[in-house]
């Protein structure tokens, strides 16, 4: 019996507490203040663009990075991670605060209705203890008149010893002259009954409301271990929220130190690269200077050859006109004049310097099968050091060990470890559109072609790697036009 009035007796108090404290109490309870999540599919998908944001950023930093000591990496790697955890924590904190708050809410709410509904009980007890007395009053004035009817008393007299009225016109006065003795004792008889019924009914309005208080203690003594709970939850996530700003702290002095070191390495290194860079200009100064002694000295040899030939010429049709004096005795003789010219010779010798096209696109062939470029050809800002250089090739995806392919058919000029390239292959292409033509194959983790080998387009170099100053596996790949760096998305394609 008793579970199926506790709804109603919790609503009757509910009730009870709204009239008195002149709020409406929520029928949710301590669930109205719970905050509902997204969907689990929306959750998942939101973590994996977080990850996908994260991998970008951590790629790109890679890349700015590309030519920096391994320490420095290391401790920029960390502090990005650091970086991508604070959002998250702070959060965490901002949340594990706002339930703390709710917590502290509901337990005022609690303390308001509990405070309310002790007063209600109180007011009830204070109601039914006055009616209570007022019946003990009417009570006695029964019993007094039934005594002084029973002893033969005067109801004017029998009123006057019940109320103390010493004399007739003093009863008059106190009471209206209609109300005999026998009307005084019906009308207490009945408020007798009457005032009984409503406490009846208090006293069970009174138990259901010391019901309510009953379960309001122990919801506020359960809220008050959730808030200790969700207090200490919170000091958690602030003591992690603290620790993550700690350690970026003491990484950012770590490279705040070790500055001015890696950009003494850093100078040292681009002088190293600008020597690499020079070789190649060196290498292609040095073609263009024995391509250039080879024509001159094929021009000379045909100016010899034709000098030969003229001279020879000369000295047959010479002696060709002795035997034609000697054989006529001396006379004159017209010679018809025209003896062999030796043809005026034009050399077709000078080279076209190759196609005359002005579009490049396609010249190059992907050297990675990976045809995605994780960092572009041009000026790049250190976040570190926080100078601006230039970055002289494009970064395309190759993971560790991917085969590196030749984008375009020629001479290996190299296969060689160079400065913070690493493991390098250099291929000259020859000339296009009259220029000297070329390109590296850096980082490389190993050679599959060795100096001086022809090779062809899309033929095997060797694999990626992550050697010399690489923050993590990929092909950096330089284009040279007459020595000097370009962009090499201007040719891939």
């Amino acid at each position: 019996m008793r579970r199926l009035r506790a709804p109603l007796i919790a609503a009757t108090a509910t009730m009870l507490v709204a009239l008195v404290t002149g709020t409406v109490v929520s029928g949710a309870g301590a669930e109205s203040g719970v905050r509902y999540a997204s969907s689990y599919d929306d959750d998942i998908e939101r973590a994996k663009d977080q990850q996908a944001d994260y991998d970008q950023e951590l790629e790109d930093l890679e890349a700015a990075l590309e030519d920096t000591s391994a320490e420095i990496v290391e401790a920029a790697k960390r502090l990005k991670a650091s970086q991508a955890k604070l959002p998250a924590a702070q959060e965490a904190l901002d949340e594990a605060n706002e339930k703390v708050d709710e917590a502290l809410l509901q337990q005022k709410l609690t303390a308001d209705k509990l405070a309310a509904a002790e007063a209600q009980d109180q007011a009830i007890s204070d109601q039914i203890e006055a009616d209570e007395e007022r019946i003990l009053e009417l009570e006695e004035i029964v019993a007094a008149l039934a005594r002084a009817q029973y002893q033969g008393v005067g109801d004017d007299e029998a009123l006057g010893l019940v109320f103390g009225a010493s004399t007739s016109q003093e009863f008059i006065d106190k009471f209206a002259a209609e109300h005999n003795a026998s009307r005084v004792q019906t009308n207490a008889l009945a408020d007798v009954e009457e005032i009984a019924a409503v406490n009846r009914n208090r006293g069970a309005r009174q138990e259901a409301v010391r019901e309510y208080i009953v379960e309001l203690k122990a919801e506020a003594d359960a809220l008050v271990v959730e808030t200790e709970r969700l207090q200490k939850k919170a000091e958690e996530k602030k003591a992690a929220l603290e620790e993550l700003i700690a350690e970026q702290e003491a990484i950012k002095a770590e490279l705040e130190e070790k500055k001015a070191e890696e950009l003494e390495k850093q100078r040292k290194l681009e002088a190293k690269q600008e020597a690499v860079r020079d070789q190649i200009k060196n290498l292609v100064k040095k073609k263009l200077a024995e391509e250039e002694a080879a024509r001159k000295a094929a021009e000379e040899a045909a100016r010899k050859a034709a000098e030969e030939a003229a001279r020879k010429a000369a000295e047959e049709e010479a002696a060709r006109k002795a035997a034609e004096e000697a054989a006529s005795g001396g006379g004159s003789s017209s010679s018809g004049g025209s003896s062999s010219s030796g043809g005026s010779s034009s050399s077709g010798g000078s080279s076209s310097g190759g196609s005359t096209s002005t579009s490049t696109k396609g010249v190059l062939g992907w050297p990675s099968p990976y045809h995605v470029v994780t960092s572009s050809y041009g000026m790049r800002f250190h976040p570190i050091l926080h100078y601006w250089r230039l970055h002289a090739g494009t970064d395309i995806r190759a993971y560790c060990g991917t085969p590196i392919y030749a984008a375009r058919a020629g001479q290996v000029q190299w296969a060689t470890w160079q400065g913070g390239l690493g493991n390098s292959v250099l291929v000259d292409h020859g000339y296009y559109n009259g220029k000297s033509l070329m390109s590296s194959y850096n980082h490389l983790s190993s050679y599959a072609v060795s100096y001086g080998q022809y090779v062809t387009k899309g033929q095997l170099l060797g694999y990626s790697g992550n050697t010399g100053t690489s923050a993590a596996c990929h092909l950096h790949f330089e284009v040279y036009i007459n020595g000097d760096t370009t962009d090499p998305m201007k040719y891939i394609g």
